[in-house]
């Protein structure tokens, strides 16, 4: 082996920002939430009442959507300042609820366009809660 040439150190995974609970603030939040993007979901994918399936998975979506929201509520003792992190991770994680009312509005009571949605919903959450190198929260 070439002295010079040095070995690739591996990337480190993605770790939660969240350790532990949330605050109440954050859940009372979420749970408010939730059922107005809910609505807004269905909505946008034909209305309610749907499919039982497609029913569903807009509620997971929903549920997702509102976490996600709850997530940008200042901590206690922060204030009243969002908690918003790193603007391009901030509006990602945002129109992903944006992204996925349009998917289900292409496709009306389509259960695999609301399956699809939940899978960018999800992503969003799942940008807000890890914490990439490119956009680093810092830890509570």
């Amino acid at each position: 082996m070439n002295p010079l040439q040095t070995t690739p150190r591996p990337i480190p995974p993605r770790r939660l920002v969240v350790t532990g609970r949330w605050p109440r603030r954050r859940i009372l939040v979420g749970l408010a939430a939730s059922p107005v993007v809910g609505v807004g979901l269905a909505l946008a994918g034909g209305g309610l009442p749907g499919p039982a399936g497609w029913t569903a998975l807009v509620a997971v979506a929903a549920l997702l959507g509102g976490a996600t929201l709850a997530s940008y509520v200042p901590v206690p003792g922060s204030g009243r300042r969002l908690d918003i992190g790193c603007t391009p991770c901030a509006v990602v994680a945002a129109l992903t609820l944006v992204g996925a009312a349009g998917i289900l509005g292409g496709s009306p009571h389509a259960a695999s366009a609301a399956a699809l949605a939940v899978g960018l919903v999800a992503f969003g959450l799942l940008q807000r809660m890890t914490d990439p190198e490119s956009c680093p929260v810092p830890p509570r």
